[in-house]
């Protein structure tokens, strides 16, 4: 499951990602976690289901925030670390220059940085926009590139709608 899908011509966005799309392959998160080559603890099951509640990018504060076992920072950072190494999650663009990290939509072959984000402007989330093809750059005047970012802002759905509301 995309955390968003396209209806006439707009992005509607998802909140919160369904972990069926993890658990067609896997039993439990912790099978999950073992196939990446992750031994799983009690923390870093309690880390994987965060990811999976929240289809948009967090940074280190939000995940303080959500974690409910109390682990120091330097825990988090190692998890994090571990967790990107092996493709579990992936760094997303945010404002300020602020890390954001996302979950891996395990659908989409390859998970690569070569995806669109969008930055919405209000609530200050990153959603990764794993269907918005970017075109395949190799070569351009005479530059090798390796990858390629896209980075859209504006307000997401959720954003909108609470200002129809208001307004």
């Amino acid at each position: 499951m995309e955390n968003y899908f396209i209806k006439d011509n707009n992005v509607v966005f998802i909140e919160g990602v369904n972990d069926d799309f993890l658990m067609k392959k896997f039993n439990s998160k912790r099978e999950y976690l073992c196939n990446y080559g992750i031994r799983s603890t009690p923390f870093r099951t309690e880390l994987l289901e965060i990811f999976m509640e929240n289809s948009y990018g967090l940074t280190h504060k939000d995940l303080q925030q959500r974690i409910k076992s109390n682990p120091d920072k330097a825990t988090i950072y190692r998890a994090l670390d571990i967790f990107l190494e092996k493709g579990v999650i992936h760094k997303v663009p945010g404002f300020n220059s602020v890390s954001k990290y996302a979950l891996t939509q395990e659908e989409v072959s390859c998970h690569s940085e070569n995806h669109a984000h969008f930055l919405c402007k209000r609530c200050k989330k990153t959603f990764c926009m794993n269907d918005l093809a970017l075109p395949e750059y190799t070569n351009f005047n005479g530059f090798s590139i390796t990858s390629a970012r896209l980075v859209l802002e504006g307000i997401c759905p959720s954003c909108a709608e609470q200002e129809v509301v208001v307004g």
